[in-house]
């Protein structure tokens, strides 16, 4: 897809599982926060924290994990492998990349400043500051308009299946990112739904770099 990137004039990137590797530090915090509220957590915490019956207010308990997940984000979770590489190579060859995500923007700053990738990022936008979740293409479409490309002209990465799924039927070019949160039976949903999919982007990268740097 890449070695053809005159047709591609910009690119939107999920966070979570595309850009950063951030689902140990998530699945370590739920259980930190867990520990900190008194809780007796079980093995699929992660998935099943929203169900459990804790003490204070459900905004006391989500500022509870923004606030762990800023300090994960601003000094431990890496990137997906070649992912700030990858940003700099669009931009030098003038493919704007704008980030559409579900998590905190404030939380996600301090990580893209870390792993040198805020130069390369033109904007963020979020499903709160949209107002709609991923469900809907609205994020998409404001990202896209904001980069002045139409949707045929963009492409977005996702690790999401429902989220891959809105953006190829709002007209996105879509490549899967299979990170290891991804579960098998979506992976093999996302190969057949996307227009590629890579599990880091070192091979997008080697198709953007000329071959004196790849």
């Amino acid at each position: 897809m890449f070695k053809d990137s005159e047709k591609i004039r910009a690119a939107i990137f999920d966070v979570d599982g595309t850009l950063l590797n951030s689902t140990p530090m998530w699945n370590k915090l739920t259980f930190a926060f867990a520990e900190k509220m008194g809780i007796a957590a079980p093995d699929d915490l992660f998935r099943t924290l929203n169900s459990l019956s804790l003490e204070g207010t459900v905004e006391e308990i989500h500022e509870g994990i923004i606030t762990l997940a800023r300090e994960g984000y601003a000094k431990e979770v890496p990137e997906i492998t070649g992912a700030a590489a990858f940003l700099k190579a669009l931009s030098e060859r003038h493919i704007p990349a704008a980030v559409a995500t579900a998590s905190d923007i404030a939380s996600l700053r301090p990580a893209f400043d870390r792993l040198d990738m805020s130069p390369y990022i033109s904007g963020i936008e979020s499903c709160t500051t949209i107002g709609k979740s991923k469900e809907h293409p609205d994020i998409y479409l404001k990202c896209a308009a904001d980069l002045k490309a139409a949707p045929h002209e963009t492409v977005v990465f996702e690790d999401a299946l429902y989220a891959a799924k809105t953006a190829k039927a709002a007209g996105f070019s879509v490549i899967g990112v299979l990170s290891e949160a991804v579960e098998e039976s979506d992976r093999i949903a996302l190969q057949k739904l996307c227009d590629r999919c890579i599990t880091d982007y070192t091979a997008l990268l080697g198709e953007l770099l000329p071959p004196e740097d790849r």
